[in-house]
């Protein structure tokens, strides 16, 4: 009988999901279609890759459309089984509203889990794509092989590098200038060059057209003039490659890694790791919303559909502010970035749980 009753209030959950996810989904992609199109059209971009665009948009759409689809498909499921007194039929044979919620907050668990893993194999592919799409065809970037226009700083060991222009598909660095240090940070040596081109085979860089500076230690200054000259440094085209990175196009380990190596190279990478432990925290969101729809619902003794709908919208837009507002704070260094990304759920979940407790007692 138990396992009748669960599969009934799941089969319930999920039509009202599916129904509902589908047309978050379709008006969002309606919205961003007639906001994107005159782009599209000024650029001519063919038909088939506008459909490809917005194909590989779909992800990212659903992602984040998701959990606000499962918590107010939760309340509407449950505010129309208790507006026909199915609901109260099944606490009067005995059920709690413990055990009735056993089957939401399953489904809670099994969606978190599945955002997780579509979250870090799904999206950021599909995102890469059209994000390439609308960088080359629509605004006119080059692509990830081209030029990174502006001038870039970048930290090695005992060296810091200044860069007008890297070529990452030729491996060359343009209008470069190169700091030397000693471990007590003062200058040894200075290396300004027209440009620097890798060599694969003996793995080392060849500067040309440059000059190069040498400190002694009793201050003085040696100037040397060369047309090329060969230099073995630690820092290989690797290092320059993740400056370009776009770290939402990044899995979970990937953007840990470019956390690791922002850090190493002496930038500030707290705005990644504030994504980094939001990426851990927003797949949750689904189960602890649905957890908070359950005391929202059990403990209303009479429910309108109209009244339901509008107060999830507005408990989902409230989570809205409260996780931006985090973020935030987060990012802009204010608060730990594990809090900053947690908090939020932490907030919605003991709501939801004392909701509950208050509901059984």
């Amino acid at each position: 009988m138990g396992k009748l009753i669960d599969r009934y209030l799941a089969k319930h959950l999920l039509f009202a999901f599916s129904l509902l996810l589908m047309a978050l989904v379709c008006i969002y992609l309606i919205f961003d279609f007639f906001e994107k199109i005159d782009n599209f059209s000024e650029a001519q971009v063919k038909g088939s890759l506008i459909f490809t665009y917005f194909l590989c948009t779909l992800p990212s759409i659903i992602s984040q459309l998701l959990p606000a689809a499962f918590f107010l498909a939760g309340l509407i499921s449950l505010s129309i089984l208790k507006k026909h007194n199915e609901l109260i039929a099944l606490q009067t044979s005995g059920l709690s509203p413990y055990r009735l919620g056993l089957p939401y907050l399953a489904l809670g668990i099994l969606i978190s889990i599945g955002l997780f893993f579509f979250n870090e194999f799904i999206v950021p592919k599909t995102q890469a794509i059209s994000s390439e799409i609308w960088n080359v065809k629509v605004e006119r970037k080059e692509t990830r092989g081209g030029y990174i226009q502006e001038r870039i700083w970048l930290r090695g060991k005992n060296s810091i590098y200044q860069i007008d222009k890297v070529d990452l598909k030729h491996n060359v660095l343009h209008g470069i200038t190169i700091y030397f240090f000693s471990p007590d940070f003062r200058l040894k040596r200075r290396i300004d060059a027209q440009k620097a081109v890798w060599n694969e085979k003996k793995s080392s860089w060849v500067f040309y057209q440059g000059v190069e500076e040498t400190v002694s230690s009793e201050g003085e200054v040696k100037t040397t003039y060369f047309q090329q000259k060969v230099l073995y440094l630690q820092e290989t085209p690797k290092d320059f490659r993740f400056l370009q990175m776009n770290y939402q196009e990044l899995n979970l380990w990937k953007l840990k890694r470019y956390v690791d190596q922002l850090k190493r190279q002496g930038y500030d990478a707290t705005p990644y790791q504030v994504d980094l432990w939001q990426r851990t925290a927003m797949p949750l969101t689904p189960f602890i919303l649905i957890l908070l729809g359950l005391g929202l619902i059990f403990k209303e003794k009479e429910v309108k559909i109209t009244h339901t709908i509008a107060l999830g919208i507005f408990i989902a837009f409230l989570f809205w502010v409260i996780q931006a507002l985090f973020l935030a704070l987060g990012k802009g260094g204010h608060l730990h970035p594990i809090l900053a990304a947690w908090i939020p759920n932490m907030l919605f979940g003991l709501w939801g749980m004392l909701l509950l407790k208050y509901v059984g007692e």
